[in-house]
């Protein structure tokens, strides 16, 4: 703070100056006329002597506010501490007041983004559109997204950054926080009534994805290096067309990243995740522990990047005896969830290690919209790329004991299940890439647009300035992935009764069947647009996909463990900015039309992504079925 002048001594000045004032009227007043006489001249200075007296009272008033002020100040109020910025990011003195500066300063580093997708779709009997066509069993695939999501979804993001101010002297703190809603079912303009499954829980969603801190210029000497604490999509990798994320250990946890170590950048990552629908007596919920070390940026002189991958895993074991009923919510025993004769599971702790290469190149100025990425990845044991647990693993292993007693489930007495080290003897592998193609050529560098896309990155440049922009873009993609859960899977061939009463095949006798916990997916697909107008186009779009095994979804149906295929055709207009691929906002109009093979009868309509039920008219016993509607998505 500044030093300030006595108040005696401001008093002092302002006495000197009045009297000399004073005395200079009074010299100009003898030498101009006599006619002036010493009462007029006394009653001049009794007027400055009580304008000098007012002067007096007001700076000792100012001088109580300020002590006052000061006060206040050394309470350590927020408005103190923080380093003020005004609007141009220059630093300003700090006041306990919500002045003009301070309201600028947190509008000039706030900013809010969104990724929103809603519509509605109806199938080709007239009834409602409340499922999507997709394989039963895909480890963590999503759709094939163009006229074939059922759900209305959006994500939030509120970003504040410079929290401690713009000077270089401080850190570089910034917030984020991103909550999310989904429907699934309900299409009614606003709900109100009590019951069904738009109320149950089972329909709407508000979940947080996002709420982290990130924190800059910790080190004075390497400001980049970057730390964040909290929960985010972590650096994560997907094909959007299919909603694929082959790489996603998002969740809660701290990293420090953006680490030059001359080669590319390095960031270390410790997140972990806990499942409290499986409790055990000694350790509590099931918990795991992911340790993620990424080297990126690899440049590969002018061909493109590399970036490689390194992931650990630690889930500790115990006996479970509890978990939660899927409908009430109540806590209920693991004899009442899995319908057998077991009191607790007992599982072994588990490891997991794996990793891998992604490779990345733009070609063009187009940014992502011309762009091709390639990936390879394995997992051993507990690394099954995500921060999610495998108590599914554990599932699938009590799911066969039920069915056949083995020496590798041995049991403990006759209330445990012992299922072995059924997650380190799991093991995924996968592969695929994507292509996005914008013809012809850009010439000029998009402008960049500030935000997040959904898939938390930033987003996807906008499109140059006319002329010279895009007319035609086509997205490519490939995914092959394989699987084993570590055991084998015990189930049922059925007459596969879905919602609404259909059966597949009412003469199916229930039969025990044990089928093998190993999976091959692929799936394949293009995505081509063509303008034919700046902001009017037609889209469509291919996939094909297969599998070996329907996998425990299959359980009760007769195509239980055999393989299939299906294919997604859709097409229909858009309303969308020339660019590319990732040119938004677009409003679609889509006709889908999708078939299956014989042994995926009933399987192929779930009401989430690879979730059941299986939603009518198409999971009787029918091999095809259609889908028209409108949906908006759009990013900023």
């Amino acid at each position: 703070m500044k030093s300030r002048p006595p108040t005696g001594y401001l008093c002092a000045k302002l006495a000197v100056a009045f009297l000399s004032s004073g005395s200079l009227c009074l010299a100009q007043d003898n030498n101009s006329s006599n006619s002036n006489d010493v009462s007029a001249l006394k009653a001049q200075i009794q007027s400055m002597q009580k304008q000098q007296q007012e002067y007096q009272d007001r700076i000792t008033s100012m001088e109580a506010e300020m002590k006052a002020l000061e006060s206040k100040a050394d309470t350590g109020s927020i408005l103190n501490t923080r380093i003020l910025t005004d609007a141009d990011g220059k630093e300003v003195s700090a006041a306990p007041t919500l002045d003009e500066s301070f309201l600028k300063s947190l509008t000039r580093n706030f900013t809010f983004s969104a990724y929103v997708r809603a519509g509605f779709q109806f199938n080709g009997n007239g009834g409602g559109g409340n499922f999507n066509f997709n394989l039963p069993n895909f480890p963590g695939f999503g759709r094939e997204r163009l006229g074939n999501e059922n759900d209305t979804y959006m994500e939030l993001t509120w970003m504040q950054a410079h929290m401690l101010g713009d000077s270089p002297d401080v850190m570089d703190v910034s917030m984020t926080f991103t909550p999310a809603i989904r429907y699934v079912q309900s299409r009614a303009s606003f709900t109100g009534s009590k019951g069904g499954v738009e109320n149950s829980g089972n329909d709407f969603d508000f979940v947080l994805r996002q709420a982290f801190l990130e924190m800059k210029n910790v080190f004075k000497g390497a400001p980049e290096i970057t730390f964040w604490g909290g929960q985010r999509f972590y650096d994560r990798f997907n094909t959007d067309p299919d909603d694929y994320f082959w790489l996603d250990t998002s969740g809660y946890g701290a990293d420090v990243y953006n680490i030059d170590v001359g080669v590319g950048k390095l960031s270390l990552a410790w997140l972990g995740g806990l499942n409290d629908s499986f409790v055990s007596p000694n350790i509590g919920s099931f918990f795991k522990h992911t340790f993620d070390v990424r080297l990126k940026d690899i440049s590969l002189g002018g061909f493109g990047s590399l970036a490689l991958v390194l992931i650990g895993n630690f889930e500790k074991g115990g006996t479970f005896t509890q978990t939660y009923d899927a409908t009430t919510g109540n806590m209920i025993s693991i004899t009442e969830d899995t319908g057998g004769e077991a009191q607790a599971i007992k599982t072994p702790s588990a490891w997991g290690i794996g990793g891998g290469a992604i490779y990345n190149i733009k070609f063009g100025p187009g940014g992502g919209n011309n762009s091709f990425t390639a990936y390879a990845l394995f997992g051993r044991g507990a690394t099954n790329f995500s921060s999610g647990d495998d108590f599914g693993s554990i599932n699938n292993a009590v799911s066969l004991i039920n069915f056949r007693p083995s020496s590798d489930f041995t049991n403990l007495d006759k209330n445990t299940v012992n299922v072995g080290h059924v997650i380190d003897h799991s093991f995924r592998y996968r592969a695929g890439f994507q292509a996005y193609i914008a013809l012809p050529w850009y010439h000029s560098e998009p402008a960049p647009v500030a935000g997040m896309s959904k898939d938390g990155k930033a987003m996807a440049p906008a499109p140059a300035p006319a002329p010279g922009l895009p007319w035609f873009s086509v997205a490519l993609w490939a995914n092959w992935q394989e699987t084993y859960s570590g055991s084998a899977i015990g189930g049922t061939t059925g007459p596969g009764l879905g919602a609404g009463g259909n059966e597949v095949n009412p003469s199916q006798p229930v039969v025990n069947k044990i089928v093998s916990g190993r999976v091959h997916d692929v799936d394949f697909g293009m995505r081509p647009a063509v303008w034919l107008t700046d902001n009017i186009a037609i889209q469509g779009s291919f996939a094909g996909l297969w599998e070996c095994n329907s996998g425990a979804n299959g359980s009760g149906y007769p195509g239980f463990g055999k393989s299939g295929w299906l294919g997604v055709f859709d097409i229909g207009p858009v309303i969308k900015p020339k660019g590319g691929y990732y040119t938004k906002p677009e409003l679609r109009f889509f006709a889908t039309y999708s078939i299956w093979s014989d042994s995926l009868r009933g399987l192929t309509t779930p009401v989430g992504e690879f979730s059941t039920p299986f939603m009518a008219p198409y999971n009787g016993n029918t091999n095809h079925g259609w889908l028209f509607g409108t949906q908006v998505e759009w990013y900023f």
